[in-house]
């Protein structure tokens, strides 16, 4: 320790001036600090699944496709369930839901409010297919 206080010697003695500065230092790193820990907030994925357009369905398939039913990365091809649906066919009784070819989400997702109002993940994905977020939720 001799050592240090004998390069160091030249600068002076803690003073004035010293003080200031380290104050002022300490005092900027506070919005920095907050800055960083919105990240957490600002970019958090809300739970969401696939967006299902209005379609002409019976009550039998919508209640297939009710919100426990809905996933993330992709959902059955609307064209097949819309014309299983139209020839009064039943999910589950006269159709096999694991047979039914199934898409990626082509119109994108729909968004919880239930925590956040929006992320920038909700915001972004308006404008970008976000196929991350599917491989993100995969493993």
């Amino acid at each position: 320790m001799n050592d240090y206080d004998k390069i160091t010697a030249f600068l002076g003695q803690w003073g004035r001036f010293q003080q200031i500065v380290f104050f002022l230092l300490c005092a900027s790193i506070v919005p920095n600090g907050f800055a960083a820990f919105s990240v957490v907030f600002l970019t958090d994925i809300p739970s969401h699944h696939c967006l299902v357009p209005e379609v002409n369905l019976t009550q039998d398939w919508h209640r297939l496709i009710g919100k426990e039913m809905l996933k993330r990365c992709s959902r059955y091809r609307l064209d097949v369930v819309r014309n299983l649906s139209a020839q009064g066919l039943f999910p589950d009784r006269d159709v096999n839901l694991t047979d039914l070819e199934q898409e990626s989400c082509v119109n994108g997702w729909s968004y919880s409010r239930d925590i956040y109002q929006s992320t920038i993940v909700s915001e972004v994905s308006v404008y970008f297919n976000l196929i991350f977020i599917c491989s993100y939720f995969i493993v």
